[in-house]
């Protein structure tokens, strides 16, 4: 009898820390054997500031996703990273051999691979390179050329850098707890994983994960992905501006957001109100919703105009016909879709993990599409590079590039902006 595989992602988010275990059923279902969640701690717009602390939380999630299974099932873990330090590159190169008139291999198409390895400063690490259109003999936009018979083949490919330093923290805060870690997945290609639909990545899309310290953008083109970033602005700054306004500690601030938070302030009516809670001594108040709304709807707007600007500053200069696709707990709070279609005057939908039958309800919201992501690819990626102080460059090149001809489709970028009223 075959021994079952399981799969465990870790989620080391500035608000939470996820982990799920799971295990693909006999008919290609995926199964979510163990859950964990619990507040995040000693991490600041994804980056560990306070190893102790993130290793303690990440063992709590590890321990409650693991009260069902046993513990020595767990071999390996999916790990999502983010932060303002990750950045992308798109390269080229090219591959000839004029006496070579066979059949196109699988090993060249790795030799093409390794040959594009992008140079990086030593302070940084190469988390994936994601094969994203090839050109055989001219012919541009063949999805996979194993097989056919050419000269010459270009490859286009999408790079996802990190900090090395960063990433290490993110590894040690999971390693600490015995469990190896086989993959760093940046967390924004983790949620286009887990909410984007295959017509959405072919038209082209704008994906925003809005979380608690930052948001993880992803560009889709033509089914790949094409451009990458991460906004250091989340949902915990428009609670501190919220904070602020009303002179109240934070923890009430996010309390009142919850509850009672608007992204788009004219969609509250004018004479909605709040009581708001006295603090040392004071009496309690009361405001108008919509007042209380309006540093929530100025924060907002700013995150998405920031987020726009780095999709313009890429090159991108029309809004793609998917339009905009947001998830992340923040996504959840009411009235944000339609300031998001204000300022960009693009489709805009709220995603949560679609498309995964059986999967725990409690997962099926925004907040949690990172999360899931994360254990998709590693489903789907099993191979990928993971970091490792004895293991040297070539080896985990070697890894990185296994099994990684898949189906792409990529062309020169046609300018694609984004902007629509303001």
């Amino acid at each position: 009898m075959a021994k079952e595989i399981f799969y465990t992602a870790v989620d080391i988010g500035t608000t939470k820390v996820c982990a799920l275990v799971a295990r693909v059923g006999s008919e290609g279902e995926l199964k979510i054997l163990g859950f964990g969640k619990t507040p995040s701690q000693g991490v600041q717009k994804g980056r560990i500031e306070n190893l102790s602390e993130a290793q303690e939380a990440v063992r709590i999630c590890l321990d409650d996703a693991q009260r069902y299974v046993s513990r020595g099932v767990v071999s390996g873990a999916y790990v999502g990273v983010s932060g303002s330090h990750l950045s992308c590159l798109n390269i080229k190169d090219t591959l000839t051999d004029p006496q070579d008139i066979g059949g196109i291999t699988a090993h060249q198409i790795q030799r093409l691979l390794q040959a594009s390895y992008p140079q990086v400063d030593p302070s940084q690490e190469v988390l994936h390179i994601i094969p994203t259109g090839y050109e055989v003999d001219g012919l541009p936009g063949v999805r996979n050329p194993t097989g056919l018979h050419a000269k010459q083949v270009q490859v286009e490919a999408h790079v996802v850098l990190g900090d090395a330093a960063v990433l290490k923290n993110s590894v040690r805060a999971v390693e600490g707890n015995r469990i190896p870690v086989r993959s760093l997945v940046a967390q924004s290609l983790a949620s286009a994983e887990a909410t984007l639909t295959g017509d959405e990545r072919e038209m082209g899309v704008i994906m925003m994960d809005i979380g608690g310290g930052t948001t993880d953008v992803a560009v889709y083109r033509h089914g790949t992905p094409w451009f990458s970033t991460v906004v250091p602005v989340g949902g915990n700054q428009a609670t501190g501006d919220l904070a602020e306004a009303l002179h109240i500690p934070y923890y009430r601030a996010e309390k009142l957001k919850i509850k009672f938070g608007n992204a788009l302030a004219e969609l509250v009516r004018a004479d909605e109100e709040v009581v708001v809670p006295g603090y040392q001594g004071e009496p309690q108040r009361v405001i108008k919703r919509r007042a209380m709304c309006e540093p929530l709807q100025m924060r907002l707007a700013e995150l998405l105009k920031l987020a726009i600007l780095r999709v313009n500053q890429a090159g991108l200069r029309h809004m793609p016909s998917g339009g905009i696709v947001l998830t992340g707990g923040g996504a959840e709070m009411e009235g944000f879709r339609e300031l998001a279609q204000k300022i960009t005057g693009s489709p805009v939908r709220v995603a949560s993990p679609l498309g995964i039958a059986g999967l725990p309800a409690e997962l099926r919201k925004p907040a949690f599409s990172s999360a899931v992501g994360v254990l998709l690819w590693g489903i789907k990626h099993q191979g990928d590079w993971k970091p490792s102080r004895s293991e040297p460059r070539h080896t985990w090149m070697r890894k990185l590039l296994a099994g990684r001809f898949q189906r792409t489709k990529e062309q020169e970028p046609e300018e694609l902006p984004v902007g629509g009223p303001a």
